[in-house]
């Protein structure tokens, strides 16, 4: 130790004076003897895994602290982990001195901010892309009512022209005879189908068309989509007075067939039910 107190650390070289217990700039001990700082890297890690029970705080001997944080924690049954997290992350930022007053070594804060940022990206990731997905779902049913509703409208300005007749041809046919150029009409948002075609086609249509009806029977199914499109096996139904309506299937329906042969079974009308049964 120099005359005038000071001296330089063994471990940085930074200059020290008597009074330091330990280096201002690394945290190293001055002397043998003297006290063991804490990692202050550890105390940030501690923090964001286990600051609710301040467990950060029991290890940087600040016991106080520590106990309120558990004890606010267990007391409210976890109402107020909020407050208690919010004091945690101000502590993991500020807290730069042990329980004893000895300064923590490491760099603390930059620590904290990549755990906060991770934990960021993490929390948005988990709760974000469900809700981005729900909603993708959501326009694209939206999306898919839209194009059988124009297909509907379609079908009511041919029966106008046909004394309330719709196409008789079932399938492809039937839709080959409506007024109606636009390729994406034929295509759920969410379908597999390809939307350039030449000619319309079952591998290039969405929907199944159920010829032989008319407008006056406003309860028959006169279209639907494929299942397998939306979550939770929701099919778009089109009727004969134009509405559109959305139907939750069993899983186990996976084809045509088996849409029409449910839409039977639930349907009252022994005509219509008698018209369904025939499509099958």
């Amino acid at each position: 130790m120099a005359e005038n107190g000071e001296s330089t650390c063994a471990k940085c070289g930074r200059k020290i004076t008597a009074a330091d217990i330990n280096c201002p700039l690394c945290g190293a001990l001055t002397a043998p003897g003297r006290l063991e700082p804490k990692s202050r890297v550890a105390y940030v890690l501690l923090a964001f895994f286990f600051g609710w029970a301040g467990i950060h705080n029991f290890y940087a001997k600040r016991t106080g602290e520590g106990l309120v944080q558990l004890g606010v924690t267990l007391l409210s049954c976890g109402l107020m982990l909020w407050a208690v997290e919010l004091w945690v992350l101000i502590e993991m930022f500020t807290v730069s001195r042990d329980g004893r007053n000895v300064p923590m070594r490491g760099r603390g804060i930059l620590t904290a901010a990549i755990l906060l940022a991770a934990g960021a990206l993490l929390f948005f990731g988990a709760v974000g892309y469900p809700f981005y997905l729900r909603c993708r779902q959501e326009a694209a049913l939206t999306g898919c009512r839209e194009h059988l509703s124009r297909i509907g409208a379609a079908l009511l300005l041919y029966a106008d022209e046909n004394g309330g007749a719709f196409p008789a041809a079932d399938g492809i046919p039937g839709f080959e005879a409506l007024p109606l150029a636009e390729a994406e009409v034929w295509v759920c948002p969410s379908g597999s189908e390809q939307v350039d075609f030449r000619r319309l086609s079952r591998r290039n249509c969405s929907y199944v068309y159920l010829g032989g009806a008319d407008r006056e029977q406003a309860e028959c199914p006169v279209a639907f989509e494929l299942p397998g499109n939306h979550a939770r096996n929701r099919v778009n139904i089109l009727y004969a007075d134009g509405r559109v309506e959305t139907h939750v299937f069993p899983g186990s329906v996976r084809s045509a067939v088996e849409v029409i042969g449910v839409l039977a079974d639930l349907e009252p009308d022994p005509e219509l039910k008698a018209f369904l049964l025939r499509k099958r």
